[in-house]
């Protein structure tokens, strides 16, 4: 059984890509999925996301927050239960949002129809459900995406003083110990999770990727890309880029035309006529196919950078700010060209739209970089190997009984 906040169809921003792409594996590796879903906010769960999720869980339960099934209070049965582990009133108003005690009473009573053997929280804020009864018997795990107490210092960089999420060392530690295993996203936030709470098992569990041929003559000459969700750090970076480095390109390449893909265009402008915001597509893959190069404009971030990796599968020639090869540098080589500055970004977008041989070594590497690391059954085999083991136990556990 999975809980999340996100929706995860049409899988469009890294957290939906990779909750789906996990999803759809756990249901071709033969386990019976139960998914529950209560978005934040007043955001909507369209019939698009029921129709395209019910092909991928064998169970689908979706809450919203404006219809409330019942009320939560004093005489909610798990009101007794609420963060009692904690003793955090920070941390119990920030799982208010996405976990609230009436959302618990309702996991509870699905959780005791389902009987799940694993229980799965997307991010740490959603841990409330794994302190239920009901699920005391279950392996219990936090896919943790990001270390949220890393990410006030990477936000900074940006000029952003408050981010409203960022906790403590000590505090995600309490919510990480909720769990008996931690899904981390990169290598180095394994080993920060391993610190953090070396009495549970940090799991290394990135993101799968398919490798994409894209054929070559649906390549358009001075096609460069982005495609970014709508967060914070997405629309800064592509703003900053629409503003300051593709002037430089345009300079350079008066041929070369932008499209920006994803819910970031709602964010941004620009006056440009080689630049066009069109937000949501329905062939992706098209556009995937017509790039000559791909950019992430990004310039901080926390996290595997998944529509670096996910460039990359499709064998493009990808330009970037240092920061989108966080959690692959410690793989090897990483088949990205990495720019410190507007003028640098400029300029190797430029060197790929000027040559051919350039821009096939890179879609060479690129696709043996993804090979080697990405493959689903290498992705998930810790994970996989954890849920096995617990199947096991609780198998020997019936037998001695």
């Amino acid at each position: 059984m999975m809980v999340t906040h996100v929706l995860p169809y049409p899988p469009a921003a890294g957290n939906e890509i990779r909750i789906y792409k996990m999803l759809r594996w756990l249901r071709a590796q033969g386990y019976a999925m139960t998914l529950v879903i209560k978005p934040l906010g007043d955001e909507e769960v369209s019939n698009e996301c029921i129709s395209g999720l019910r092909g991928v869980v064998d169970n689908l339960y979706v809450f919203d927050n404006r219809v409330i099934p019942r009320p939560a209070g004093p005489n909610a049965r798990t009101s007794a239960l609420i963060d009692s582990d904690l003793d955090d009133a920070r941390l119990s108003e920030l799982q208010d949002g996405f976990c609230p005690a009436w959302f618990v009473d309702e996991i509870a009573a699905i959780a005791a129809a389902v009987r799940p053997d694993v229980v799965v929280s997307q991010y740490v804020f959603m841990s409330r459900i794994l302190t239920l009864p009901e699920c005391a018997d279950t392996l219990r795990v936090i896919d943790a995406h990001d270390l949220f107490c890393r990410k006030q210092a990477t936000v900074e960089q940006y000029g952003i003083k408050d981010y409203g999420l960022s906790l403590t060392d000590e505090q995600e530690r309490k919510l990480l110990k909720r769990a008996d295993a931690i899904l981390a996203i990169q290598r180095v936030e394994q080993d920060e999770i391993e610190k953090l709470v070396p009495e549970r098992k940090a799991l290394l569990t990135s993101f799968d990727l398919d490798i994409h041929h894209a054929v070559p003559s649906r390549m358009v000459a001075g096609r460069v890309l982005i495609v970014a969700s709508g967060n914070e750090f997405n629309v800064r970076g592509t703003q900053d880029f629409l503003s300051y480095t593709w002037p430089l390109v345009k300079a350079r390449n008066p041929g070369a035309h932008l499209h920006v893909i994803g819910r970031v265009c709602r964010e941004v402008w620009c006056d440009d006529p080689s630049v066009s915001l069109l937000g949501f597509v329905e062939n992706l893959e098209r556009e995937y196919e017509e790039a000559q190069v791909v950019v992430n404009p990004c310039r901080v971030g926390t996290g595997l950078k998944i529509k670096t990796i996910e460039a990359l599968a499709w064998g493009k020639a990808h330009v970037a700010w240092p920061s989108a090869a966080d959690g692959l540098r410690e793989l090897g080589d990483v088949p990205v060209l990495i720019a410190t500055n507007v003028v640098e970004f400029a300029r190797d977008i430029a060197s790929v739209l000027e040559s051919d041989t350039r821009r096939q070594s890179l879609q060479l590497a690129a696709h043996a970089f993804i090979g080697e690391h990405f493959e689903a059954g290498n992705v998930y085999r810790s994970f996989a190997e954890a849920i096995d083991n617990c199947r096991l136990l609780e198998t020997e556990e019936a037998h001695a009984e």
